[in-house]
């Protein structure tokens, strides 16, 4: 089977959830299709720069299709999306917004309308930007959109309600994103498929020096993702004093870049990025995760600690990872002011909670059971 996965950015130096999925789909479905990638020569998201070479190369068995981006995004731009948000508005000004936020890429649109129709299906990434949103409408019957939706504010704009019914099938990654998609939209008489992902099984790692680090200290809570406010990062470090100012003890511990500043303190450890190997062993040897984030689409942090047996701490406000750690049994949510008590409870029973979570992750994240899900999409397409 020929199949074009479409993505606003492609690489294994790019950094995104997103697009990170769409490089495991084209992976893995190269190992028994024709698969070609149809993207950007963008890096960087915010500005679009040019970074990667036009024109084709190899990603593995991937032939990757990189078309240029036309200009880069405006410096107006957060002051046209703060209007468009939370402002009243017209329909021409949601428009602009569009075309400002980019990636701007004629050349794959073009590319889309004139050979679009030589594959057997066509996997769109991710609903927001130009590739998804132009270039969807232009191949519809072969279409399938893996959304990556979560409940923000872009979601209501009207040049969406379009798009959300075009796709011959969706593929999901959570069955809280399936039902904000549906609730939303009004679309479920359209297949759908919930992929979730797979994981490689951790490589070697040793937990014994942070183990012996940390221990003295009380618990080790680790925090694994980028350091910034859109994180929530800030609402954890608040949580994080209330609870050490009523007596709690333990260490704080910030594995990722930052992109706030951070207070000095002894109970605060920021460590910057990590590598594969730092990550595994410091999510074996905490005594919990915490995610503290509103917006995700998939935790896959949360998978990966989960296969090394340890639970999870999730914010409630967040309806994705609730639902996962509820699915897994593998942790708690909290609300505002529940932070300390969540952990307190985890901690008391951080073994079962541990193995509840390394079940559901080796059940639900084998290759096998992705690969089947990935064929199920696949199959929603191009038949």
């Amino acid at each position: 089977m020929r199949i074009l996965v479409v993505v606003q950015r492609y690489g294994a130096e790019v950094v995104g959830g997103s697009e990170s999925h769409a490089r495991v789909v084209a992976q893995r479905l190269a190992m028994v299709n024709e698969v070609e990638v149809a993207t950007t020569n963008a890096l960087d998201y915010w500005s679009w720069a040019p970074h990667f070479p036009e024109g084709e190369s190899m990603d593995g068995p991937v032939r990757v299709r990189r078309f240029p981006v036309t200009g880069t995004r405006s410096p107006t731009f957060k002051d046209a999306e703060r209007h468009v948000l939370f402002e009243p508005h017209t329909l021409a000004d949601e428009q602009a917004w569009l075309a400002m936020q980019g990636p701007h890429t004629p050349g794959l649109l073009e590319f889309l309308r004139d050979e679009g129709k030589g594959y057997d299906a066509i996997l769109f990434y991710t609903y927001i930007y130009e590739p998804t949103a132009a270039g969807l409408p232009l191949v519809p019957e072969r279409a399938a959109l893996i959304s990556t939706a979560h409940d923000e504010e872009p979601l209501r704009l009207v040049p969406y309600r379009a798009l959300f019914q075009l796709p011959r099938a969706f593929g999901f990654l959570t069955p809280e994103e399936r039902d904000l998609v549906h609730a939303r939209f009004h679309n479920s008489h359209i297949p759908s498929e919930i992929l979730g992902i797979g994981l490689e099984p951790p490589p070697w790692h040793d937990p014994e020096p942070f183990r012996e680090h940390y221990a003295p200290r009380g618990p080790l809570v680790l925090y694994l993702g980028q350091v910034s406010e859109g994180k929530a990062v800030d609402e954890l470090l608040a949580d994080w004093n209330r609870y050490r100012a009523a007596g709690g003890t333990g260490s704080l511990v910030l594995a990722g870049t930052a992109r706030m500043q951070i207070p000095k303190q002894d109970d605060i450890v920021p460590l910057g990025r990590v590598s594969d190997e730092e990550k595994y062993a410091l999510l074996e040897a905490a005594d919990a995760l915490v995610l503290p984030s509103h917006l995700e689409s998939l935790g896959i942090v949360l998978l990966e600690a989960w296969q090394v047996g340890t639970p999870c701490l999730v914010s409630a406000k967040n309806k994705v990872t609730s639902g996962q750690v509820m699915r897994a049994a593998g942790g708690a949510s909290y609300g505002p002011g529940g932070f300390a008590a969540a952990l307190a409870a985890v901690l008391a029973d951080r073994d079962r909670l541990g193995a509840s979570g390394r079940a559901y992750a080796e059940r639900e994240c084998t290759w096998p059971a992705f690969d089947a899900r990935l064929e199920q999409l696949v199959d929603l397409v191009a038949n």
